[in-house]
């Protein structure tokens, strides 16, 4: 069968295993790609991204190709517009949906009511839909098929839930193809997983509404080291990439298999590395052997600098002398670091975000990057907004069927402005001294600062910088290049032909 994936903006990962197996299986794979141009999390302008709508263009090459099958994977930030795509291919062409991913995985009964929609896989799912598109072509009932949600004369059913896959060296490697067809300047910059999961479960994260899919299954599966360096030799060999991102929720959390791994990475692959850690999984040998593979930037993950916050709340278990010493040995072993952090946690006091400026204005990493927080669906820490009364049902519901909506609500505004003043001091710390700062903290200056939107100063900050785009900067700019040409084009061309036919 031919099956057409949909996603937008970025390589997914998940899709290209997805390709993989449906190919080894005999099945045929294209991918729709949505450039996203001025809306993705990195840069998004309202009004260049209504004029570099490429929904037309999407079309055509569906009709075109003329697939089977339209898989889409969606998280809570791309499901609305996943969504009003799938309905104009159900109205337009008719043809079987299936959606994925972590959205539709953690409020399946919600994405499957959709009219839109056929099919919907929970967690893992390249057994999933390899079953589901062979019992689709034999005309085999689905009722059997693990992880599936599914419609049955309009009543909604799903299926029990299977085990996750632990050898995941059985799989085969990514199906890069699929993007790298569309755009082949992506070949610079290679993106791979070596292992599943996390060892830890942060409320505001997936991995809590993993948790509650498979229970009992096993927080972490690794590939072998082998598995990772026989597809890294392959992919060198094929695309000759210039740099690897590393897409591990944590990739140091197992020691002994970094250490192993970097004595063969240095032997056969030497291209500079990007991956996530976290205070509690960095030490003086890890480091080092960071350094080893050439890691020329980390992105930590602090969230909070309260204890009590960070515990409690977050269901983060580090100190803040690891978050200090992390910060010391990568500036020691001159690898960047990157930390993320959120603002407007339920119980966060203007006290803690006050600590928190203090805090990274003594430890100064090369990068701040804050975000502000949502309670995405099934996970945790709505769990504990709704207790604390901070958010109601009602938004939570809004968040399942209408997430972008309910993702920009602001629930106080006089919170919110507090929330603006330390987003805006933090990103504009690393421009001033440490002194310079310390005489505003006790001065208390900071409360003249004009209160302007942070994202006026966050996208262009994004635009321009190398240590937040943890993709090779030349994938990141090659898309804006390459379609918005595209478009233009195509206006420009559609306007000498209305032009000549008016005459």
């Amino acid at each position: 069968m031919k099956i057409m994936f949909f996603y937008s903006a970025f390589e997914n990962l998940g899709i290209e295993y997805l390709s993989a197996v449906l190919k080894k299986s005999g099945h045929e794979t294209r991918l729709l790609f949505d450039p996203g141009l001025f809306n993705d999390p990195f840069i998004t302008i309202s009004p260049l991204r209504s004029f570099f709508n490429f929904d037309q263009y999407l079309l055509d090459q569906a009709i075109a190709y003329a697939p089977d099958i339209f898989v889409f994977s969606a998280t809570s930030s791309t499901y609305l517009n996943a969504l009003q795509f799938a309905k104009k291919i159900k109205h337009l062409m008719g043809k079987k949906i299936v959606f994925g991913g972590i959205h539709p995985t953690s409020v399946p009964q919600d994405v499957i009511a959709e009219q839109a929609i056929d099919y919907v896989i929970v967690g893992e799912g390249e057994e999933v839909l390899t079953e589901l598109v062979d019992c689709l072509q034999a005309g085999k009932p689905v009722k059997g098929i693990g992880n599936l949600w599914f419609k049955e004369k309009e009543i909604i059913k799903n299926n029990s839930v299977r085990p996750l896959i632990n050898d995941l060296d059985c799989l085969p490697f990514p199906d890069k193809d699929l993007y790298y067809r569309i755009i082949p300047e992506f070949k610079t910059g290679y993106t791979i997983i070596t292992r599943r999961g996390c060892p830890n479960i942060c409320s505001y994260c997936y991995t809590s509404v993993l948790k509650k899919l498979y229970p009992q299954q096993p927080k972490v599966r690794i590939r072998s080291v082998n598995n990772v360096i026989e597809e890294l030799r392959y992919a060198l060999a094929k695309y000759n990439f210039k740099r690897l991102r590393i897409n591990d929720d944590l990739f140091t959390s197992d020691s002994q298999w970094l250490e192993d791994f970097s004595q063969q990475y240095v032997k056969y692959i030497t291209r500079p590395v990007f991956c996530f850690v976290s205070p509690a999984h960095v030490n003086p040998a890890i480091v080092k052997n960071l350094k080893q593979i050439g890691c020329y930037q980390v992105c930590m993950g602090v969230q909070s600098v309260s204890q009590e916050v960070r515990e409690n709340i977050l269901h983060r278990f580090h100190s803040n002398q690891q978050i200090e010493n992390a910060i010391k040995l990568f500036r020691r072993f001159k690898i960047r670091c990157v930390v993320d952090n959120i603002i407007g946690l339920p119980g966060e006091q203007e006290a803690d975000l006050l600590a928190m400026l203090k805090f990274y204005n003594q430890n100064r990493p090369n990068r701040i990057c804050v975000f502000k927080l949502i309670y995405f669906p099934q996970t945790d820490i709505a769990a504990i907004g709704l207790k604390a009364k901070v958010i109601d049902q009602e938004y939570m519901d809004t968040m399942a069927k209408q997430p972008n909506v309910a993702a920009n609500t602001v629930h106080n505004r006089t919170e919110d402005k507090n929330k603006r003043l330390y987003h805006l001091l933090l990103i504009g710390l690393r421009f001033f001294p440490k002194r310079f700062i310390e005489f505003i903290i006790k001065r208390k200056l900071y409360l003249y600062i004009p209160l302007i939107n942070p994202s006026l100063i966050e996208t262009p900050l994004s635009m321009v910088a190398r240590d937040r785009l943890d993709i090779v900067r030349r994938r990141y700019y090659t898309r804006y290049i390459k379609f918005s040409l595209k478009l233009i084009l195509s206006k420009i061309r559609l306007f000498r032909n209305k032009k000549i036919l008016n005459n």
